[in-house]
């Protein structure tokens, strides 16, 4: 528009200065040149910016696009997710549950495994001191075989002790040994005629043999009760 002015003065100055008609011709001719000119130009640039506008609401419905296919993927993934964290929450609490079953269950277990190893300390302890007392017995009466007296009182007292240990542990036939051997008189009977002390202290070894073979087979039956006790109590502590 510019240059569109400054012929327009050109031309007026070219009719001040020659012939009027022939001057405006020339005016015009030019003019036409320079519109043109500046048409085709104008169009060129009308045509690039057309050009760049439709690239660009292309790329940006494009981009829109990708976007919004984003967004939903996103929010599928979001959705596919709540869904897998509400299954876990699930999940939890029932593992929640189980956690305190166990619990509970360990709880049990531990009273059950105390009580199971106070109940063997208690046994382990009475075979222990009715093997011990078996032994003590045992060595009096084979020490006092032949003495009907004081050894005879050593020897009743311990078997008399011991059948309070023993109680349910033995037979009642072998209560019954035991118990026929503590109730013999206490006091040293009259000897009227020659060899009557001598039948007395054979009766007496007698019997202290049969009360001795009983202990020794008592002796054996506790010891195999403790070792099975013992073995009992071990495979409770490997089970826990």
């Amino acid at each position: 528009m510019a240059r569109l002015s400054l012929l327009v003065l050109c031309l007026v100055a070219a009719v001040a200065s020659a012939h009027p008609m022939e001057k405006v011709i020339e005016l015009l001719k030019g003019l036409k040149t320079t519109a043109e000119t500046e048409g085709k130009q104008e169009e060129v640039t009308y045509t690039k910016f057309e050009y760049w506008a439709m690239n660009s609401v292309k790329s940006l419905q494009k981009s829109i696009a990708e976007e919004k296919a984003a967004i939903e993927n996103l929010e599928s993934e979001i959705s596919s997710h709540k869904k897998n964290i509400a299954v876990l929450m699930e999940e939890i609490e029932k593992l929640d549950e189980q956690l305190m079953e166990l619990d509970n269950e360990a709880g049990a277990a531990k009273q059950d495994r105390d009580a199971g190893k106070a109940l063997y300390q208690e046994e382990k302890a009475s075979l222990e001191d009715t093997i011990k007392a078996i032994d003590e017995a045992t060595k009096i009466l084979k020490s006092t075989r032949s003495d009907t007296d004081t050894g005879f009182l050593q020897a009743r007292t311990k078997v008399q002790a011991l059948l309070a240990l023993i109680g349910y542990r033995a037979s009642s036939e072998q209560r019954g040994a035991l118990q026929a051997f503590v109730a013999q008189p206490k006091e040293r009977p009259d000897f009227k005629a020659e060899g009557d002390e001598e039948k007395h202290v054979k009766g007496y070894a007698f019997k202290s043999d049969s009360v001795i073979e009983l202990l020794k087979e008592l002796s054996l039956k506790f010891q195999d009760e403790l070792i099975a006790s013992n073995e009992a109590e071990t495979n409770a502590i490997n089970a826990y």
